[in-house]
């Protein structure tokens, strides 16, 4: 469930993770979970340079979420209560359009927590911001987060070769993609 105090969607979807708002404090979870692991080798982003920095960039994107200037939220496992990831919607110019992404730590992978975050952005996105297109860049071969998009309906739009230069190496993209229609139809028909 998203926990996010200007705006919400319906409660209850899920009960394996909650989106909230990055406070400052979220870095002595989140930042062991990133440095020095696997995780940064799915991202276009190195990862912070020091548990410093990382306080100080979790501090500034809070400030920006509450003002109404960013969409990011830390992603909380329902069980432990514990921060295990990061996650965000990024609007396009015109607001009809999104992206999104995420990552979770390595010691919770393969729990179903990703389709979990996935499903909570995507209504976040079509609810709240009412976006009539979401769409989310891949790594070509990160199978498992490919699968946790297409578990909630995304489709391959694209494969873009050297969408990315990681590390000195370029990196082919797949770019998925939800329609407002097709999340409509399969909301409603996953409706009790």
């Amino acid at each position: 469930m998203l926990n996010d105090d200007a705006e919400k969607p319906p409660a209850g979807r899920n009960r394996l993770v909650e989106l909230r708002p990055p406070v400052e404090a979220d870095a002595q979870d989140l930042f062991p979970l990133l440095k020095g692991t696997s995780v940064t080798d799915t991202l276009a982003w190195d990862g912070p340079l020091s548990l410093t920095e990382y306080r100080r960039g979790l501090h500034e994107r809070g400030a920006q979420v509450a003002a109404g200037l960013k969409h990011f939220f830390t992603i909380v496992e329902v069980g432990s209560g514990r921060a295990i990831g990061s996650c965000d919607v990024r609007l396009d110019e015109d607001g009809s359009r999104a992206m999104m992404g995420l990552w979770i730590g390595e010691p919770y992978q393969g729990k179903k927590l990703g389709t979990a975050v996935i499903a909570e952005l995507a209504s976040y996105a079509f609810e709240t911001l009412g976006v009539n297109r979401l769409e989310a860049e891949v790594f070509v071969g990160n199978l498992r987060s490919r699968r946790a998009f297409e578990r909630n309906g995304f489709v391959l739009l694209q494969t873009n070769p050297a969408a990315v230069v990681k590390r000195g190496v370029p990196v082919d993209e797949w770019r998925l993609g939800l329609e407002r229609e097709a999340w409509e139809r399969r909301t409603t028909s996953l409706s009790p």
